[in-house]
């Protein structure tokens, strides 16, 4: 049997995640009508869930749709998803779509339409390469696109509205860079497609707190600085500020938290990972490992369903 790439739900029942699929003309599709939340899991545990499904509800009632299933039903959706899947460590990503309109009609009201609950399990992923541990990542600060504004396209719903951070990946991608990260209207910094920024300079620790997605990851890195006894807290940066940081790195529910050694080809402070940055990564690990705010599998699902039962 070939290594599984993951388990979907979808329309009531479980598959293969690469054949799950979602109806052409669910505005989801072609509207981007659509919220979404990602969960990671690791040696079988959920970290933040409950975090996540309240982000995800704030989601859900931002953009007026209501998942057709309970929160208890998500959360056992999720867990079967995962093990179904074979995996201890994965990313589980959750979505409540419009649906189809009325009648299965191309356009029509957007209140009368089926909204649908879809989940899947991937395995788990690091949002930037995680293959050169003593390299970090270089990210580039993007020239040719800026972040939607919030009176635009309210980043702290997570969505799929994503055409600047595409764009600025292909910018980013063009430079030899790893990933984006993308300013503002105004001109400062606000976040990367699937990440949030920091920095360190002068033994404080700075984060963006404009313009973006409110991480479930940010958050556990304020937690990390204060069981550090760092002070951190959000501020307006510029694309100087990063370059002239201290230290640079990323928070992700892939990967956690991530050094970052060049910004648009300059190097950060000595080209080297940060040893703040390496601390609060491998504090981030330890206090998992530990079982930190984690809901397992288990406490979720019966104990008898099997670990790698696959597809209906």
């Amino acid at each position: 049997m070939s290594e599984s790439k993951g388990i979907a739900y979808s329309q009531g029942r479980y598959m293969p995640v690469d054949e799950a699929t979602i109806p052409l003309l669910d505005p989801a599709f072609t509207k981007s009508d659509v919220v979404f939340d990602v969960v990671s899991a690791w040696d079988g545990a959920f970290f933040k869930l409950e975090d996540h499904l309240a982000r995800f509800r704030r989601s859900c009632e931002y953009i007026r749709v209501k998942p057709p299933c309970s929160e208890d039903e998500m959360r056992r959706i999720m867990a079967e998803c995962a093990v179904r899947s074979g995996f201890d460590n994965c990313c589980v990503y959750f979505l409540c779509t419009r649906g189809r309109y009325a009648g299965g009609a191309a356009t029509g009201d957007p209140r009368e339409s089926e909204n649908e609950f879809i989940a899947y399990a991937v395995p788990y992923y690091w949002i930037v390469p995680n293959d050169r541990p003593n390299a970090g990542a270089h990210l580039w600060v993007a020239e040719t696109i800026r972040r939607a504004p919030n009176e635009a396209i309210n980043q702290r719903v997570k969505n799929f509205n994503r055409m600047d951070l595409t764009r600025a990946h292909f910018e980013a991608l063009d430079n030899g860079a790893d990933a984006p990260v993308l300013l503002s209207l105004d001109g400062y910094i606000t976040e990367g497609p699937g990440f949030n920024v920091w920095i360190l300079k002068d033994g404080k620790v700075l984060t963006p707190g404009e313009n973006l997605l409110e991480g479930i990851t940010r958050q556990s890195v304020f937690e990390l600085c204060a069981d550090a006894g760092l002070q951190a807290e959000a501020a307006d940066l510029t694309k100087a500020d990063l370059q002239d940081a201290d230290e640079v790195f990323v928070s992700s529910t892939g990967g956690g938290v991530m050094a970052v050694t060049l910004i648009n080809d300059k190097p950060i402070g000595n080209g080297a990972p940060g040893i703040t940055t390496s601390k609060l990564s491998d504090n981030y690990w330890k206090k998992r490992s530990e079982g930190w705010d984690s809901t397992p599998f288990s406490d979720i699902l019966e104990p008898e369903i099997p670990q790698a039962a696959g597809a209906d």
